[in-house]
């Protein structure tokens, strides 16, 4: 049995573009959640549900950024990563090949 990982670059940057394109896409409806139970919460002042509302604007605000941030970051990890076995996989390639004989 091989304990040989075979890493494919390819599946690296292609992951790497999903956390990002679910980073940026992420941004958009939490910030408009967020906006709108802030926004409803002021037009409901005195109704007992406007403290709820406003604590879920104040309480979701830094779990859902740390979210889009982690996987911003986790795309630019892959991205290093693959990058780096990129050249790894050329520097050992170059380190094979033949050098080229002139003519005898």
């Amino acid at each position: 049995m091989s304990d040989r990982i075979a890493i494919q670059t390819a599946d690296l940057w292609a992951s790497a573009g999903i956390a990002k394109t679910l980073s940026d896409e992420l941004d958009k409806p939490v910030q408009a959640a967020l906006n709108t139970s802030t926004t409803v919460s002021t037009q409901l002042t005195g109704w007992s549900i406007s403290g709820g509302l406003g604590q879920l604007g104040t309480g979701w605000a830094k779990p859902l950024g740390d979210l889009r941030q982690r996987l911003a970051d986790t795309a630019t990890n892959l991205n290093a990563n693959a990058s780096a076995h990129e050249h790894r996989d050329q520097a050992v390639a170059g380190g094979w090949a033949v050098p080229q004989q002139g003519p005898k």
